[in-house]
């Protein structure tokens, strides 16, 4: 050892020894800082890594020895042999490639690291010597065999060490150490192979092609190697950094990809390269289970033809699409693909977006299903009932069978709704349907068109006979009582009954036959059922038809006010009018309120009509002489879907009559749905000033209960137990009691419908405060009503009457 210190310190030139020792450590650390990179490689990168990394040691080791050699017995004139010379570097670079690709063999054998430690040592050794030989200068060399043993043994071990100690070179103390061990490995061998020289005196040869060495020559290619070496350790820092840098956003790119719903994965020439959490999810399986496999095993092999096509397609072509796709446990997914080249780790690849289409799926099956069901009680709505009819329709023409279309509306349901409230209302709906349903196969079709009216399409065996039994069935079914949150509900239902292909031969016909035929029913008593004849399909029409003039009649000024007087029952003066509505049609004369009033309630026209009532009698009173009080009735759908309150208070300021004037009359219907709200409503009517009366009092469900809702001005006696006064002791008692609790209440009490003079003498001696009926007065326009009208009605309470018995 003190040898080898000795000779470097003493036979070289100090100088040119640092600048070798400076390219031996920059050279070795660059080539470690290489082969770190070559573990980080994708695939068959680090083989380019690996042959950078031994140009680069190769590259050192041979600087290192020229720069050295150099600085050997300074002063001596040296020549070097060009052949040997580059045999030397060709020797150092192909040998440590060797062992470096040795290192890297990806078979975990014991022995893979002696290996590539071996040759690693015989290539620098061989450098050396080779350089050695190359040397041409005035005397002869002689050698030590055992410092030459000795420094092949110092180059083998520490390279063996360095490439042992190389397996991790993730942290930078790591790599400094293996380029220790490495520097150790070079400058080792050289300089105990250059203590194992000596040098005899001699005669100089010259020889052709050699290159003179000096020490400025030594310099110069030292420094050039110095820059390179600096330049090459440079450029490996910047490269490391900014792939730092590339797998920290790559660490980003992957977080913000766990974080997506859609699943994202990225594949290269068909491989699989990264996939998100989502994906795992999809895929059923781990992410170290999905990397590396072939892209088309994770897809269905009816989509494998989509796939290829994408791939091939131009990238602004590829839209979204939908494949079916198949996770490992087997399952298949619907998904929506779309993909999009790009660059992923310094390569070409593509990254796939996949979107579970499962809820998307589900989400528009369902909306399927809710535009062809009904969405209380599931059962079909009326399109998809007119699909079904019109394939049964196709069926039967083609077999020559025949069909039923049967009509069905629940009896007294409204009511139910009005009384319970529209919870009840609906559960009730539901169990309805269910027995419906009960008593027909499962190849016969029920749907629900409207509120309470369901269809029924009979294909099985719907002769006249089956109809008519099945239907007579689901009347007695819907005529049992129903237990609905605790209530016995009962109602009972209306059929209309229409055949194929007598009554029709196509959906519409049917249906308008089956309706015309259940409104007879209803017509006739309801509670049965009925097949169509043709005459009633004429009075459907004229029915429609009524409804159709019906809806434009106050625009083309067909409606009128008639008013009938509602007068003192001590005196006979009239107090007030109630204005009545009558039709004026064009063609079929004065329709009755009995005819139309209903159907406007059906069709939702009451309002507009109501509203018409309310600005005309607001009008006309304004105009009369007499400041009368003018009555008015608002229906109980115009109660709750209309703000009665501002269309009243329109009407009174735009004609400025006085609120105490205007009656408003109600029935007991308006507070059934929501009482509170009706209550509030009518506070309202109060606080402008309006008078309140509450019409057909007693023929209600409860309207004792709401006598103590609200505080009415009065009440009128319904005129159906006016009628029967004088006939029944019932009745008279019935009309006593009702005057009684309405003096009792405060209230004034209206008698209507009063038709005779008995009639009207039990009244008066009962004490009713009012008199309205035929007797009075018929409802007719205001002019109508004379001053010698007003003579003859005061004449009616001016005679004696007799006395009731007790």
């Amino acid at each position: 050892m003190l040898k080898v210190l000795g000779c470097v310190a003493y036979k070289h030139d100090l100088r040119l020894v640092a600048v070798a020792a400076v390219i031996c450590v920059l050279g070795c650390l660059t080539t470690t800082m290489l082969m770190a990179r070559a573990g980080e490689g994708v695939r068959h990168g680090d083989r380019v890594w690996l042959a950078l990394a031994a140009a680069v040691f190769g590259s050192s080791v041979w600087s290192l020895h020229f720069v050295a050699m150099l600085a050997f017995m300074p002063g001596h004139e040296m020549a070097y042999d060009l052949g040997p010379t580059a045999l030397s570097i060709v020797v150092a670079i192909s040998g440590a490639m060797l062992a470096l690709f040795a290192w890297k063999a990806p078979a975990a054998h014991p022995s893979r690291v002696a290996v590539a430690g071996v040759l690693l040592g015989l290539a620098i050794t061989g450098m050396h010597y080779v350089g050695v030989a190359a040397m041409s200068f005035s005397g002869f060399l002689l050698f030590d065999h055992g410092y030459v043993v000795a420094s092949v043994i110092v180059s083998v071990a520490s390279s063996t060490v360095a490439l042992a100690r190389a397996t991790d070179l993730r942290t930078a103390h790591r790599r400094f150490e293996v380029g220790g061990w490495l520097t150790l490995a070079v400058c080792g061998l050289h300089f105990t192979g250059m203590t194992a020289i000596t040098v005899a005196p001699g005669v100089a040869e010259t020889t052709a092609g050699a290159v003179l060495g000096t020490t400025g020559l030594a310099i110069a290619v030292g420094g050039v190697s110095v820059a390179i070496l600096v330049a090459s350790l440079a450029a490996v820092m910047v490269e490391q950094h900014l792939s730092q840098r590339a797998l920290q956003d790559l660490g980003r790119m992957r977080l913000m990809s766990n974080l997506a719903q859609e699943v994202l994965f990225i594949h290269r020439d068909g491989v699989v390269l990264e996939v998100n959490s989502a994906g795992e999810r999809l895929f059923k399986a781990a992410a170290v289970d999905i990397i590396g496999r072939p892209l088309l095993s994770l897809f269905a092999k009816d989509s494998a033809p989509a796939l290829l096509r994408r791939e091939r397609c131009p990238p602004v072509d590829r839209r979204p699409e939908e494949i079916d796709f198949q996770a490992m446990d087997g399952t298949h997914v619907a998904v929506e693909l779309s993909c999009q080249p790009i660059d992923y780790l310094g390569k070409p690849a593509t990254v796939v977006a996949l979107r579970d289409l499962t809820e998307r799926k589900r989400d528009e099956a369902r909306i399927r299903h809710l535009a062809r069901h009904d969405a209380l009680t599931n059962l079909p709505n009326r399109f998809n009932l007119q699909e079904r009819l019109d394939i049964a329709l196709d069926v039967a023409s083609q077999q020559g069978t025949s069909i039923a279309v049967v009509y069905i509306d629940l009896d007294r349901f409204k009511p139910i709704n009005d009384l319970h409230g529209h919870a009840v209302g609906d559960a009730l709906l539901v169990q309805a349907s269910k027995r419906i349903l009960a008593e027909i196969r499962s190849t016969d079709t029920l749907a629900r068109i409207g509120g309470d009216e369901f269809v029924m399409v009979l294909t099985s065996q719907p002769q006249p006979e089956k109809a008519s039994a099945i239907s007579t069935r689901i009347i007695e079914a819907l005529r049992r009582p129903f237990q609905v949150e605790g209530q016995r509900i009962e109602i009972g239902a209306s059929v209309g009954i229409s055949l194929y292909p007598q009554d029709g031969i196509d959906a519409d016909a049917l249906m308008r036959a089956a309706d015309a035929a259940m409104y007879r029913v209803k017509q006739e008593g309801r509670g049965a059922l009925l097949f169509y004849e043709a005459a009633m399909n004429a009075q459907l029409q004229a029915r429609l038809l009524l409804g159709q003039e019906l809806s434009g009649a106050a625009e083309r000024g067909e409606f009128v006010l008639h008013y009938q007087p509602i007068v003192n029952g001590a005196t006979g003066e009239v107090e007030t009018f109630e204005a009545l509505i009558r039709w004026v049609h064009p063609t079929r004369g004065m329709v009755p309120p009995i005819e139309f009033i209903p159907m406007a309630e059906e069709t939702g026209l009451i309002d507009g009509i109501g509203q018409w009532v309310i600005e005309t009698a607001c009008r006309e009173a304004a105009d009369w002489t007499h400041p009368w009080r003018v009555s008015v009735n608002v229906s109980p759908r115009q109660f709750r879907q209309t703000d009665v309150c501002a269309v009243i208070g329109d009407a009174l300021r735009a004609n400025r009559l006085d609120p105490a004037r205007l009656v408003v009359e109600v029935t007991e219907g308006v507070l059934i749905d929501d009482a509170d709200k009706a209550v509030s409503t009518l506070n309202r009517l109060r606080e402008m000033g309006l008078r309140i009366a509450l019409d057909d009092f007693g023929t209600g469900y409860s309207s004792l209960s709401y006598l103590q809702l609200f505080k009415f001005d009065k009440f009128k006696i319904d005129k159906s137990f006016v009628s029967k006064v004088g006939q029944s002791e019932d009745a008279l008692t019935i009309v006593r009691t009702i005057i009684n609790l309405g003096h009792n209440l405060g209230l004034h009490v209206t008698a209507e419908g009063v038709e005779t003079t008995s009639q009207l003498d039990v009244l008066l001696s009962l004490g009713c405060d009012q008199i309205q009926g035929y007797l009075v007065a018929r409802p007719a326009p205001i002019d109508a009503f004379t001053g010698f009208d007003r003579l003859r009605t005061k004449a009616l309470f001016g005679r004696e009457r007799p006395r009731l018995s007790a």
